[in-house]
């Protein structure tokens, strides 16, 4: 069985995790062998899968250029480049970044990757943290210059154009810091901020103000970048959700509802929700958008999220192995990557033309999503919130499910399956639910009614929580692949408080602390386990070399 080194930025959550139990140090490259996490390839009518041209794994962002060209950045301990893939042609090309490694190899692990395209100025940026530089691709002359950051090690990770286009901010997620390089003069003037932190992606609202995800420290800077001076530090606010509620964000987009309202999304790199959150509350108030749980892994681990020109919404699940869009009217639909159960997809970006491309870090391909192609059912519901007390203990919902008759021969209608998902990730205890009928036949009806009864028992936790009302379809060219609808509902609970045993503290969290440690243990586990693992093989590799 081959063995392979594997980049831990795709496996960014377990770096997160193990971060409270090991020093930078202590982690690094593991071997694993190839075949734990990609053990099929199917096929898809909504996604189409791409094999790039290379041996190592490392592929890490994605974007694109006003021509629909895609690129892509990989690196390894040793090399790094962009290539671009034109999408007409099916071919790639390959650009090297020549200078040397200058940075620590579990710094290059962990960090860089982030790619975005800068139209006014027909140039590519991306950080690189195997040189701990900024680096520009000129598309004119095919020349890559390197900008070094002056704090070594500093692990670059995400980085955006200025609104108004004269600047670079980027975040440096090993040395807590964030930075802006000026682009006329490369100029780079860093900014500390609190020590683990872990700054990673970043947004700017309408206001200017520029937002960075911490994914250690459980918040999110807000930065008044607009009304800062050149020589002064800038006004810094942080927020994060009510305690005892705690998430570990990281992808983050702004955007305007059906309603004009200003929204802050961000994904919860910890667990299988992204969180929705009008801006001006900072995260007072806010709903939790839970992804379908997978069977294989505790987590989904909602990653990077982009917009269209729309306003929908996509973001990768890195351990759900799914694409997912959120459009305006708040359904989330969900497209299983054909590549799995783990291919790691990480990063993505939504394209002017329809396609959300993104990178698969374990079967070294890229992707896209076809999202002008029409999923052929849509779904409503009757309510949006359901009230439960002492008296009322059962409650329905009516879910109708409309055959949009567009002729894309995508998914089977014929066994439509509809379900109640989310909560916490393990659930909530005492709510169960029946849909009557729970599969139905669309082939021959335009519209058909499902009545879904969700009933909870005395011994349920009171509280506001909020699940998912889930319908699926499996894909014509492959049953196995699955293309699925979900749709918010709240639940609200005010039933007498149960007298607990005094050794368990009471909670209403929505996000049971109990899930999270739970899963932290889980993934501490296997990280071991992985590095025992490397150290073996490590050992065999070394004896075998000595006896040379």
């Amino acid at each position: 069985m081959k063995n392979i080194i594997i980049q831990l930025t795709g496996l960014f959550f377990l770096s997160v995790v193990l971060s409270s139990f090991l020093s930078y140090d202590d982690v690094f490259a593991q071997e694993i062998s190839d075949n734990e996490f990609v053990t099929y390839y199917k096929k898809s009518n909504f996604i189409k899968e791409i094999f790039i041209p290379i041996d190592d794994f490392g592929l890490r962002g994605i974007t694109t250029d006003k021509n629909g060209n895609a690129w892509i950045y990989h690196s390894t301990q040793n090399a790094s480049s962009i290539f671009k893939f034109d999408p007409v042609t099916e071919k790639f090309s390959n650009f090297q970044i020549l200078k040397k490694t200058n940075t620590k190899d579990v710094i290059v692990n962990l960090s860089g990757g982030h790619i975005i395209y800068d139209e006014s100025r027909n140039t590519i940026w991306f950080t690189d943290a195997r040189t701990n530089s900024i680096c520009k691709f000129n598309m004119e002359n095919q020349q890559i210059d390197t900008i070094d950051i002056p704090t070594e090690n500093s692990g670059p990770m995400g980085l955006i154009l200025s609104p108004d286009k004269s600047k670079i901010w980027f975040t440096e997620l090993s040395s807590d810091k964030f930075a802006s390089l000026d682009i006329k003069s490369n100029e780079i003037k860093e900014y500390k901020i609190k020590e683990n932190s872990g700054p990673v992606f970043l947004a700017f609202d309408e206001k200017g103000s520029l937002l960075i995800t911490l994914a250690y420290s459980n918040s999110v800077l807000i930065i008044d970048v607009a009304n800062m001076q050149s020589d002064t530090f800038p006004n810094i606010s942080e927020i994060s959700l009510p305690k005892p509620d705690f998430f570990s964000p990281f992808g983050i987009a702004i955007f305007e509802d059906s309603k004009g309202v200003e929204k802050l999304i961000l994904s919860d790199h910890g667990s299988s929700r992204v969180i929705i959150s009008e801006l001006n509350s900072n995260l007072k108030t806010y709903g939790s958008l839970w992804t379908s749980p997978n069977t294989l892994y505790p987590q989904t681990l909602p990653s990077q999220i982009d917009a269209d020109e729309s306003g929908n919404i996509y973001f990768a699940q890195h351990g759900g192995n799914k694409i997912s869009k959120i459009d305006k009217s708040g359904i989330t639909t969900e497209y299983d990557v054909p590549t799995g159960p783990l291919s790691t997809v990480v990063y993505l970006d939504a394209s002017k033309d329809g396609k959300v491309w993104f990178t698969e870090v374990l079967a070294n391909k890229i992707g896209y999503l076809n999202a002008s192609i029409s999923v052929p059912f849509d779904i409503q519901v009757d309510k949006e919130r359901i009230d439960f007390t002492e008296k009322e203990t059962s409650k329905q919902v009516k879910v109708t499910i409309n055959n949009l008759r567009n002729d894309n021969d995508v998914a089977s209608l014929d066994n439509i399956d509809i379900s109640l998902v989310g909560m916490t990730d393990s659930g909530l205890g005492g709510v169960s639910f029946t849909a009557t009928p729970s599969t139905i036949d669309l082939n021959q009806e335009n519209q058909v009614e499902s009545i879904l009864d969700v009933s909870v028992d005395k011994n349920t936790k009171p509280g506001t929580y909020q699940v998912m009302i889930k319908v699926s379809a499996s894909e014509q060219i492959d049953k196995t692949m699955t293309v699925s609808k979900l749709y918010p509902l709240t639940i609200n609970i005010d039933l007498p408080k149960q007298i607990l045993p005094s050794t368990m503290d009471k909670t209403d969290s929505e996000f049971a602390i109990k899930d999270m440690i739970q899963n932290a243990a889980i993934v501490a586990i296997i990280i071991l386990i992985l590095l025992l693992g490397y150290n073996r093989i490590k050992l065999a590799r070394q004896n075998k070399i000595s006896k040379q």
